[in-house]
């Protein structure tokens, strides 16, 4: 009888060493994968970062560029009594003043395919990842309508308008041109409004993923916190 409870002792000896052996193995590898992904969202965080001084950028940048697309529409009976140079840097910006928005994707896509994101407690973090980098597509498609809407209009432009020698380049790459006097094309009229447009959307859709931005950054720094 005391060899069967011995026994039985060290049975239930072991299976407890190897259910803790597991359960040892489980937290641990669970621990590697929650600094695996709190290393990744660390670098989303940076990325968002730069995202936000891009996207500050290109709202200014667009604002200029609506600005003097509004004023052409403005002026559209009385442009041939203004200064040739104002008219010219005017129509220089409202098509020449574009961006090209670059983001950095790689980290969210290596979060998202490796199944990690789906340790991530906060779900509402979870679902704003995903929502911001569909949104990015679509800011993606709005300036690519902005510069063909501009590149299309170029050739009519280039009757008008005329390059200075002392001429200025505006935040050091959009040149300021000079009109040469002649009566503008009705169609750069209507290509005014249409740019004009699509940059209001454009750069009020950018304030709107900044302002999202700012509640992702702390959503992640929140859900880094956790495990620290």
């Amino acid at each position: 009888m005391r060899h069967a409870l011995h026994y039985a002792v060290e049975f239930i000896v072991i299976l407890l060493g190897i259910s803790v052996s597991v359960y040892l193995e489980k937290d641990k590898a669970r621990e590697y994968k929650e600094d695996i992904k709190n290393q990744s969202l660390s670098r989303i965080l940076e990325n968002i970062e730069q995202d936000s001084t891009d996207l500050e950028f290109n709202i200014y940048f667009h604002s200029v560029g609506q600005a003097s697309c509004d004023w052409m529409l403005e002026h559209r009976s009385d442009y041939q009594r203004m200064n040739p140079d104002t008219v010219g840097k005017h129509c220089s910006l409202c098509m020449q003043a574009n961006t090209i928005f670059v983001d950095n994707q790689e980290e969210y896509r290596g979060l998202q395919n490796s199944g990690l994101i789906e340790l991530i407690e906060n779900d509402q973090l979870a679902r704003a990842l995903q929502t911001k980098y569909v949104q990015h597509e679509f800011l993606r498609q709005l300036e690519t309508g902005i510069s063909e809407q501009c590149q299309e209009a170029m050739p009519v432009f280039y009757e008008y308008f005329q390059t200075p020698e002392n001429f200025e380049r505006f935040q050091g790459f959009v040149i300021q041109r000079r009109w040469m006097g002649q009566a503008l094309d009705l169609s750069l009229f209507e290509r005014f409004i249409d740019i004009s447009s699509v940059r209001w959307l454009y750069r009020t859709r950018m304030a709107y993923r900044l302002e999202e931005d700012a509640k992702l950054k702390g959503w992640i720094q929140a859900e880094i916190a956790k495990s620290e």
